[in-house]
């Protein structure tokens, strides 16, 4: 059985007109124990608002409309507010894009994590400040003893990150939301960041939900990729599967708008994907990603966005197949050499 579970998830924003506008489009999602799994997108996808679902944080005005959230068989949807207390303070942890806005900066970072273990942990002030001091040594920040005294705002981005990971891994849980945890790091920060993260997984044997809009970040530490476009997932499968057996028409355009170097070593050309996201507005029938696709079909604007075993464990939302058809494939491989 995995260890989180989701079937059908809706995420609807309400407005003033009263018809509700959906971000989050009957999206199902597993995960197991142990295991990691990157959600990648454009912007404006749902992978936020589906990372958050999670743990029943949706942003007002929005909320889960529909579908199920099982966590190790518990139904989260159904939880009183003490169990979603208790389930977010020991059972998840989530490190969020941007830790400067997550830490308070007025309190000392010594004070943060050791409220974070005297409340979920219920730690002496004594106890806790030892164990803080501990945590951040296994996060990696140098003189952890002085860091403990600073404010956020003396710290590095990455040392902001990393004590965030701290406070989210402080109760040790079972599965870690990372949404977007390297966003505006340097290269460098990022790779420790990342290592740093899978450490704690194979170390505790954690699950991790990694959402990024980066291909390479995913490719480091994920065992399993879902790509989201327009509020659907489009697509799925392991790493290998996805990077070199892409089966979506949007995963191969987001791969080959990735920078990167051909076999002679040469940068390749880019190649932006035309057009922009759909809008919240838009109620597009058939393919969200129809508008923006070189291989559109006349069907295509009538399929149902639902995923379809293209080999074991891999999964399509695209039910036309058109890197099938020879005259497609000649026109896609001429759209490259352009």
């Amino acid at each position: 059985m995995s260890l989180l579970e989701i079937r059908g998830l809706r995420v609807e924003f309400d407005t003033h007109d009263g018809a509700p506008l959906a971000a989050v489009k009957g999206v199902d999602l597993d995960i197991a124990t142990g295991e990691v799994v990157g959600l990648v997108g454009e912007s404006g996808s749902g992978k936020s608002l589906t990372c958050r679902s999670v743990v029943d944080l949706v942003p007002r005005p929005g909320r889960i409309a529909s579908g199920s959230i099982r966590f190790d068989g518990a139904d989260v949807r159904a939880m009183s507010q003490k169990q979603l207390r208790d389930f977010r303070a020991h059972s998840v942890g989530m490190i969020s894009q941007s830790p400067f806005s997550s830490l308070n900066p007025v309190l000392r970072v010594g004070a943060q994590v050791s409220e974070t273990l005297r409340v979920n942990r219920g730690l002496s002030k004594s106890d806790a400040a030892a164990e803080a001091l501990a945590l951040l040594e296994r996060v990696g920040i140098a003189d952890p003893e002085r860091r403990l005294l600073s404010y956020p705002h003396e710290l590095s981005g990455g040392m902001c990150q990393r004590v965030m990971i701290a406070i989210a891994t402080a109760s040790h849980p079972r599965l870690l939301l990372a949404d977007e945890p390297t966003t505006a790091l340097d290269v460098t920060t990022q790779a420790q960041i990342l290592r740093l993260i899978a450490e704690m997984r194979s170390k505790h044997t954690m699950s991790v939900l990694l959402v990024s809009h980066d291909f390479g970040v995913i490719a480091q530490i994920c065992d399993r990729v879902a790509v989201m476009y327009g509020g659907h997932i489009v697509e799925s499968g392991s790493v290998d599967a996805i990077y070199h057996e892409p089966e979506h028409p949007y995963t191969r355009a987001l791969l080959a708008s990735i920078p990167n170097l051909d076999a002679a070593g040469q940068r390749r050309r880019r190649q932006p994907i035309s057009g922009h996201p759909p809008e919240l507005s838009e109620a597009l029938p058939g393919c969200v990603f129809e508008p923006r696709c070189g291989f559109a079909q006349p069907e295509c604007r009538s399929v149902p966005m639902v995923l379809e075993e293209v080999s074991p464990g891999h999964q399509c939302a695209c039910p036309v197949h058109p890197f099938a058809t020879p005259a497609l494939v000649e026109r896609d491989a001429s759209k490259a050499q352009a």
